[in-house]
């Protein structure tokens, strides 16, 4: 992302405007053009003999338009996690007047509700409804409400880019090896001196009292560098779980002006509330009670788990390890209660549950949380390829998990599919049982380990990101330690404190290619 080119600066923050142009410019220089098929949606996947059949759907064409197919020996699924909107269903009046969508379409309907004299209700506590809030609050003689399920997990941590009493970057923070010591973590390296400090903070009663000191003041100073506590309002947004099990419910705070003083200024009112009804012309009404008039209504409620792919026959999602609505069976139930039972075991942090930490500012409207309608969480094996069909090098999913350092994981993911598809990658020699539970075991230690987050449906990885970079490293064949491995004093201490970027895997792809013996074959018909 050249400076010059793309106008933003080495060190600040990137509009979402600018990466789209980069991605742009990348499909364009890398003459990706041609093989990409726009305005197509893909409504059906078939498990055939030959492989797999898309039945897919031109979106710019009638809907009595024919349906046509795609036959594929080797499939790929990169929908991510966040293409099907959430939204809550509440009784509604028929009279109800006020615009109410979700907030994918918000900048679509920016001008209708970000403007002068309107009071907009935002349902949601994460980094969507804190933008709208910011973004309808700055309009003049405008306010916002932002409502807060009693039922959820209320609102997510929101630090500032520096952290710390040593004022540490957060993003540079998450991908520094030793501050990742401080995390438990079942697929990181068991050799050599990482695995000696692993131990030590992680089975030693001295490493964990500090490992809970670290985490204790990686939360306080959040909430002190915000000022939470300084006002009734701002101490609504008191993260109800420690940071420790916060996982990727957390952004920064990324705003021109100063969020907070919006809420002190009554411009952002915090509610912690469930919406009962929609009633007649602009009201809505609240199960406290309580009454709101609004003239535009936001739901900043996330993403439907999964997408909206369909899969043929209906058993194929079980055994393709995605997402389920349907209860776990004897099998699985041994399997979650074999691995919980393990982690605990090996990481005996996990299973501290401080619930003095837990924070809920009105503790009569603490209803009971809604159940999720997930029963089965993404159960893939190194989160890519379903455990079932490991052996078969025919289908793989990426992005299919929640992580903080999304350039390098699509990089190496990317790599890894590539590799595994065509039979480069040489694969585990464990069982399939051995294979199985180790999936098991590692999506279990998600939502063990990232209560707060998202680890009940997906794989969330935040300190646990760079363990995750490092075996898809060996996977390849590749030295995860970029800087000089971990012998000597001078590398141990580069390796331990220096952080990660993408830059640190430039040329990976390049270097797979001559060792593979694709690179010669390049070069000669070049």
């Amino acid at each position: 992302m050249n400076s010059l080119r793309f106008g933003v600066r080495p060190g600040e923050h990137v509009p979402a405007e600018k990466v789209f142009e980069y991605l742009e410019a990348f499909v364009e220089s890398n003459g990706l053009t041609e093989c990409i098929q726009y305005n197509t949606k893909v409504q059906v996947i078939e498990q055939v003999e030959e492989g797999w059949k898309l039945h897919v759907k031109n979106t710019k064409t009638t809907s009595t338009e024919k349906v046509t197919e795609i036959n594929t020996s080797k499939l790929i699924v990169a929908v991510g996690l966040t293409n099907q909107p959430c939204i809550p269903r509440y009784p509604t009046s028929p009279d109800f007047l006020p615009l109410a969508i979700h907030s994918t379409e918000f900048s679509a309907h920016f001008q209708d509700i970000a403007k002068e004299n309107t009071h907009t209700l935002i349902v949601g506590g994460g980094k969507s409804a804190w933008d709208i809030a910011y973004a309808c609050a700055t309009q003049p003689n405008s306010t916002a409400t932002m409502l807060i399920r009693p039922s959820g997990n209320g609102p997510v941590w929101m630090p500032p880019s520096h952290v710390t009493p040593l004022g540490l970057w957060l993003e540079k923070l998450v991908f520094t090896r030793f501050f990742g010591y401080m995390s438990p973590c079942p697929w990181a390296e068991t050799a050599g001196l990482e695995s000696w400090l692993r131990g030590f903070f992680q089975g030693t009663w001295l490493g964990r009292n500090i490992m809970h000191a670290f985490w204790g003041i990686l939360g306080d100073d959040v909430i002190q560098l915000n000022k939470l506590n300084n006002h009734p309002e701002t101490k609504k947004l008191i993260p109800w779980r420690r940071a420790f099990e916060a996982g990727n419910a957390l952004s920064i705070m990324n705003y021109p002006t100063n969020w907070f003083d919006l809420v002190r200024e009554g411009r952002i009112k915090i509610v912690i509330d469930e919406i009962e009804h929609l009633g007649d012309g602009k009201d809505v009404h609240l199960k406290s009670g309580e009454k709101l008039k609004i003239d535009a209504l936001v739901y900043a409620t996330g993403w439907e788990t999964g997408g909206d792919v369909q899969f043929k026959p209906e058993s194929l999602r079980t055994q393709l390890g995605l997402p389920t609505t349907q209860p776990p069976d004897s099998e699985d139930l041994a399997l979650i209660k074999k691995a919980e039972h393990e982690l605990h075991q090996r990481f005996p942090y996990l299973q501290t549950r401080d619930t003095s930490r837990l924070h809920h500012p009105i503790p009569s409207l603490r209803y009971e949380p809604v159940a999720a309608p997930t029963q089965q969480p993404y159960r893939l094996y190194r989160f890519l390829v379903p455990a079932a069909y490991l052996r078969q090098r025919s289908i793989g999913f990426t992005g299919a998990l929640m992580c903080l350092g999304n350039a390098p994981c699509a990089y190496l993911q990317g790599l890894w599919l590539t590799a595994y598809l065509d039979g480069t990658l040489e694969l585990p020699q464990a069982s399939d049982e051995q294979i199985k539970y180790e999936v098991y075991r590692d999506t279990q230690y998600c939502s063990l380990r990232n209560a707060g987050g998202y680890g009940t449906v997906s794989p969330d990885l935040v300190f646990d990101s760079l363990p995750y970079f490092d075996a898809l490293m060996r996977d390849l064949g590749f030295e995860g330690k970029r800087k000089g491995g971990l012998w000597g004093w001078k590398n141990w201490a580069a390796e331990s404190f220096r952080s990660y970027g993408p830059e640190d895997y430039e040329g990976l792809v390049e270097e797979w290619k001559q060792r593979s013996g694709l690179g010669s074959v390049a070069k000669k018909n070049e």
